[in-house]
């Protein structure tokens, strides 16, 4: 795992620095991959606002804490930071043995070949169809600055897409069978 900080209104001194590593290490523990994280701390009237940012199993994963106390918000964040890993871990785990194939492969053997392909399709992309909550997704959407998200609602398993608005206002659509 490696980490980048940044700050703004305040200096992070050498002490900070030190503490942020040694609450990371043990976020590290969870990681299995080399994970680059994105930290920023800001200081405004009263608190200090700390943010991680990571992408972590094909999902962007972003925490953000704040409090007066500097020392506070880190242990906040990398206690939040280490809760959404180990919720993520938990949706990717295989639930079921029996079928083995993923959709990606199924969908491989179904595609037609280029030449097949509408003239109005330009090209094809696939994306995993993400398990979050209604709450996470918007966050999803906002830090990928998209305009819609598709996603498997984890509350009832249903496919659902947000769409942003002319006015800036987010539509859901819950995908009926």
């Amino acid at each position: 795992m490696d980490f980048k900080v940044s700050t703004k209104g305040f200096v992070f001194t050498t002490a900070m620095e030190n503490y942020l590593e040694k609450r990371l290490e043990k976020v590290d523990r969870f990681l299995e991959d080399n994970v680059h994280i994105d930290i920023k701390f800001e200081k405004d009237a009263i608190n200090y606002i700390g943010k991680m940012l990571a992408r972590y199993l094909g999902k962007d994963i972003v925490v953000t804490e704040s409090d007066p106390d500097i020392y506070v918000v880190i242990d906040k964040l990398t206690d939040a930071f280490e809760k959404k890993l180990k919720r993520e871990k938990e949706y990717v785990r295989p639930r079921h043995k029996a079928n083995n194939k993923g959709l990606g492969e199924t969908f491989v053997e179904e595609m037609p070949e280029d030449e097949e392909l509408n003239e109005k399709i330009v090209s094809v992309k696939r994306v995993n169809l993400m398990i979050t909550s209604i709450d996470e997704a918007i966050a999803q959407m906002e830090v990928m600055n998209h305009e819609f998200f598709v996603f498997r609602n984890m509350d009832t398993n249903e496919i659902n897409m947000l769409i942003k608005g002319k006015d800036g206002k987010l539509v859901l659509y819950e995908f009926v069978e």
